[in-house]
């Protein structure tokens, strides 16, 4: 077992139900992971695959709900949502295990501005496509207010991993 094995082990133990849970859903235990580059290739191929997949969710989101309009707006957010939730999973596992998602030494924030403006495109559509009504329009001012306040929340995240690693001038 290789030190990046062991430090490991030892923050799954510490961290329990979670890290059990993702890890036998991306299967982390099997043999195949101990050989470092075959590690680090499905590494990256999961993370390229993951991002596909994003985009490509929410491009469909967005799509249906300007397409399909009313009619799709059902599997528009449950496409959405799927999207989140696999983020969110992503997300979650990383910083569980110590590693800081919204590190500005690794991440470019001008990269997810088209991805900000696909999200936008998508919560303007379900305030197009929802029904009239009292749920239609609680629908759309749930969506698009947790999705704006998602995106603020993003940038905010952002500018304050960016103060962190600025050294203060004293």
């Amino acid at each position: 077992m290789n030190q990046h094995d062991e430090a490991h082990e030892q923050l799954r133990e510490q961290d329990g139900p979670f890290l059990r849970l993702t890890e036998g859903v991306g299967d982390l235990t099997n043999p195949f992971h101990r050989e470092e580059r075959q590690r680090d290739v499905w590494n990256e191929a999961s993370a390229v695959g993951l991002q596909v997949a994003l985009w490509l969710g929410t491009a469909a989101a967005t799509a249906m709900v300007w397409i399909g309009g009313r009619t799709a707006l059902p599997y528009a957010l449950t496409t959405f949502a799927v999207t989140v939730v696999a983020s969110g999973f992503a997300l979650a596992h990383a910083t569980r295990l110590g590693v800081r998602p919204d590190d500005p030494r690794w991440s470019r924030a001008r990269r997810l501005v088209p991805y900000g403006v696909l999200v936008l495109a998508f919560l303007a559509g379900v305030v197009q496509a929802a029904p009239s009504g009292a749920f239609g329009s609680g629908l759309a001012v749930g969506a698009a207010g947790g999705g704006v306040l998602a995106l603020l929340c993003a940038v905010i995240g952002t500018v304050r991993a960016r103060r962190r690693s600025t050294p203060s001038a004293n």
